[in-house]
């Protein structure tokens, strides 16, 4: 589950979860000092459980914060009927941000950057197996020229903030690098490093 309260254990996730079936592994992640990552892993006995909880528990209040829930897809042997789901922490639901007029206003379309200035994006053909690497727990301040630069001493060459078709991020993104080496090093020095004040989650992007 993703965007969960600070204060949700695993306990008491556990008996959300259980409302849609046997629940085999329920774990909320954490840091080093114990403080929750705010995101779990939870293990159903079956897949009908696991896509029941995708259904029915996205954008459900859990302790006081609408959670996203969705498929793990790093868990082993996992297919189109997941057992096990994972989230990352996304942004604080609408009724707990300032209402639409009092925000800044957003530039007109035409005043923002063109798609292709947003994000260097290579080929597809050109990647290389262990290329690609993954940042969750991402603040809603970084951009996807931030979250290079905080890459680039370790050669990345593309980046991207990944986001909601309303523009808001998602809270994770992909970073790409020429070697599988250069990869393995930003995975090595940059999990649980800090970027825009959030402690960064970093691993293999398994999904591109």
């Amino acid at each position: 589950m993703g965007n969960l309260s600070w204060d949700t254990d695993d306990e008491g996730l556990r008996k959300v979860m259980e409302e849609m079936g046997e629940v085999a592994e329920c774990s909320i992640m954490r840091r080093h000092d114990g403080k929750s990552k705010g995101c779990a892993i939870v293990t159903f006995a079956s897949a009908e459980g696991a896509a029941a909880a995708i259904e029915e528990l996205t954008d459900a209040d859990v302790d006081g914060r609408k959670i996203f829930v969705r498929e793990d897809r790093e868990a082993p042997g996992a297919t189109t009927k997941p057992r096990a789901l994972r989230a990352e922490r996304t942004r604080a639901p609408r009724a707990e941000r300032a209402p639409r007029g009092d925000r800044a206003e957003r530039a007109p379309r035409a005043e923002r950057a063109p798609r292709g200035d947003r994000a260097e994006r290579a080929p597809r053909g050109d990647r290389l197996p262990g290329t690609s690497v993954y940042v969750g727990n991402l603040s809603w301040d970084t951009d996807w020229r931030s979250l290079k630069d905080a890459f680039a001493k370790y050669g990345a060459v593309y980046s991207q903030v990944k986001s909601f078709d309303d523009g808001r991020s998602k809270g994770f993104g992909i970073v790409r690098f020429d070697t599988p080496e250069q990869a393995a090093q930003a995975i090595s020095e940059m999990n649980e490093s800090d970027l825009d004040g959030r402690q960064l989650m970093v691993r293999e992007d398994r999904d591109s």
